[in-house]
């Protein structure tokens, strides 16, 4: 994996948890970041884990709609990155694989119940960047960008 992006350090003497997920970057009509606060007031950007049998792109889809409430579909791919980090809220290290993607949001989904600790916001850029959690998904604004 020395070919992927890496942001962080391994822990030394700690086991961690690798965690693959897709993650989308999208924008709307006033070029904002679509991004996600959680009640813990950590700012990601949506997405989340492949599940067992899943196509990332299928993953991407799905973690949009479930956190968001909107419908997208994969503009192109951005690129793949990892960070190892530890996740002060659960004491655990984790080396998360992030599989990132520009989307296009093509609808919302009224029916679609949304992830109760998430809220979706939409923010300037520059605004946005300093807040999101991972290194790795400002790298990925900012591949979207150019």
């Amino acid at each position: 994996m020395s070919a992927v992006l890496t942001f962080g350090t391994p822990p030394e003497d700690e086991a961690y948890i690798t965690r693959p997920g897709a993650y989308a970057v999208f924008f709307n009509e006033m070029q904002e970041l679509g991004l996600v606060r959680t009640d813990d007031d950590r700012y990601f950007l949506a997405g989340g884990g492949i599940e067992a049998g899943e196509k990332k792109e299928e993953a991407l889809i799905r973690e949009v709609l479930e956190e968001t409430g909107l419908q997208a579909s994969v503009k192109a791919p951005i690129g793949v990155a990892r960070e190892f980090f530890l996740d002060e809220i659960e004491s655990r290290y984790y080396e998360k694989i992030g599989h990132f993607y520009h989307v296009v949001i093509t609808g919302q989904d009224p029916t679609q119940k949304i992830e109760a600790d998430h809220t979706l916001l939409w923010l300037p850029v520059a605004e946005a960047l300093p807040l999101l959690y991972h290194d790795m998904y400002r790298w990925a604004v900012e591949q979207a960008q150019r």
